[in-house]
């Protein structure tokens, strides 16, 4: 019997194939500059992927229509945390926040994604369409993959502009980096803002498709498409991905005793480790230091409430903080929780921590565990999944996916 995919399941796979490309258009108004600088976390920007999520939202509400009383039931809970959460952001981005319009900005983001959450924990039930949610999945994998694999071969990207490629080759200032025996080599991005988040794309893709099986006899395909990404994500440099493909994989297919030993042995070649440290990682690790004590003391402003989302940087510029290498620091802490707290207050951290224990509740496979542990090691270690585009569409849809039935 053959199944018939509705428009919004058409949608959908759009929304998934356009995550990885970074094509927008950036709008600069006056907000959107600190200390004369263009910050493009302030900035209105418009994604192909926003308008494949408008079609998808909207096309899914009419489809549903009579539908909705029982998505309301089965996802009640989650419903109203989230209607919280939203309410208090807007709530606070009008008579709060210290700058609206980025925050009112921001807001509508996150209500965009919310919505989107929900509609795709729906989809992703759809058991009939696991089949074509993997192809979707697997062919963005593997073309990201090889044009992550082409950039650090080569050094330098290829213009893929039509895909949001940025230009830059390892002689660009403001692009990152890694020391390699003495050497200084490009970390390639793919069409992501950063190499930390198509490593993240890359880990939880890999989760997902190693849950989508499309039979009990695991085939060449599905394996290389599981091995290549692996590749590509050592090849990004990033040490949260690696931490995080270790910790996925023990929880795959360990057992909780391999799992603590595990944990052991990282710890262990972490503390062996710090002796090798470079002057430029450890330049790294105190700029972090850093952002993470300003975003305290800008907490200290206004606990409660916060300063209002997308209005970190503008207060960290008050505070006047340079790096090792003298350059001013205007980038946002790594730590989703902390920046929350900074922005949104104690009562927004309360109401997402609200949030991620909903949907651990929800948890009932070892792939949405893994997925859930790897949203939680990125969360903590970097900003991306709650203020870059693909990276908020990477921690929306993975939330959608640990909700939905579906399952091994």
């Amino acid at each position: 019997m053959t199944y018939s995919m509705s428009k919004s399941d058409f949608l959908f796979l759009a929304v998934l194939a356009t995550l990885p490309i970074q094509l927008n258009k950036f709008f600069w108004p006056s907000h959107s500059f600190v200390l004369g600088l263009p910050i493009d976390y302030r900035a209105i920007t418009v994604y192909l992927s926003d308008l494949a999520i408008f079609a998808y939202l909207a096309i899914f509400v009419l489809e549903n229509w009579r539908s909705l009383p029982k998505i309301y039931k089965d996802a009640k809970t989650i419903i109203w945390i989230l209607a919280l959460f939203n309410l208090y952001l807007f709530f606070t981005s009008f008579l709060i926040s210290y700058q609206p319009f980025p925050a009112l900005w921001f807001t509508l983001k996150i209500f965009e994604f919310s919505l989107t959450s929900i509609a795709a924990s729906v989809t992703f039930s759809k058991k009939n369409l696991h089949g074509v949610i993997r192809h979707v999945i697997t062919f963005s994998v593997l073309w990201q993959s090889a044009l992550v694999i082409w950039q650090f071969v080569f050094q330098r990207t290829l213009g893929l502009w039509i895909l949001g490629e940025r230009t830059f080759d390892s002689s660009t200032t403001a692009i990152a980096h890694a020391q390699i025996l003495g050497h200084q080599l490009l970390r390639p991005y793919g069409t992501f803002p950063h190499p930390n988040v198509a490593a993240a794309f890359f880990v939880i893709s890999a989760i997902i498709l190693s849950s989508l099986k499309l039979s009990k006899r695991i085939t060449r395909v599905q394996i290389f498409s599981l091995l290549v990404p692996v590749v590509a994500t050592l090849l990004t440099f990033s040490k949260s991905a690696i931490l995080a493909i270790v910790l996925a994989g023990l929880i795959m297919r360990g057992s909780a005793k391999n799992l603590l030993f595990g944990l052991v042995f990282l710890a262990i070649i972490a503390v062996g480790s710090l002796k090798s440290v470079s002057d430029f990682q450890l330049a790294t690790i105190a700029e972090r230091l850093m952002l993470s004590q300003a975003s305290l003391d800008i907490t200290k402003v206004n606990p409660l409430f916060g300063v209002g989302s997308g209005n970190f940087i503008l207060e960290l510029s008050k505070l006047n903080l340079f790096s090792l290498a003298e350059i001013r620091l205007l980038q946002p802490v790594h730590n989703v929780f902390l920046l929350i707290l900074a922005e949104n207050g104690i009562i927004g951290l309360l109401l997402f921590v609200s949030f991620l224990l909903v949907i651990a509740r929800q948890i009932t496979t070892k792939p949405k565990v893994a997925i859930f542990i790897v949203i939680l090691v990125f969360a903590s270690l970097d900003h991306f999944l709650w203020t870059l585009q693909q990276g908020q569409l990477l921690f929306w849809l993975s939330a959608g996916y640990i909700l939905s039935n579906q399952k091994n």
